[in-house]
């Protein structure tokens, strides 16, 4: 589902009712501006940025062949593995005062570790 920034902004907000846990008080703010920050866990980025493509490579120790990617992506907000985990976004609130970018996530034990400008969307 793509949502406008505001609609993602008002969806976080009840996420953090609903689970205050699960979303770190450092990360807050970084999610409602729409900006995905080193050490969220995939759900957060998907708070933060909105629609993604993903690539998910299973940590074989943990989950069972033909486990659903998105599955595994959403388990690492509580139980980190060793997955390794690509999401894909488009928008104009990663990087403040710049164009609306194509960028990249990667993450390791669940957090994200790297984040990579790909191109400018037309």
């Amino acid at each position: 589902m793509n949502m406008t920034p505001a609609e993602r902004k008002a969806y976080a907000q009840r996420m953090f009712a609903e689970e205050p846990a699960a979303f770190p008080e450092s990360h807050r703010p970084a999610i409602l501006q729409g900006m995905v920050l080193p050490g969220m866990a995939p759900f957060e980025a998907r708070l933060a940025a909105g629609a993604f493509s993903y690539k998910v490579k299973a940590d074989p120790a943990k989950w069972p062949p033909h486990s659903n990617p998105l599955d595994v992506m959403w388990r690492q907000s509580i139980e980190p593995d060793d997955s390794d985990i690509v999401m894909t976004f488009v928008n104009n609130t990663q990087f403040p005062g710049e164009p609306t970018w194509v960028f990249r996530v990667f993450f390791e034990h669940g957090r994200a570790t790297r984040i990579e400008k790909l191109r400018v969307e037309p």
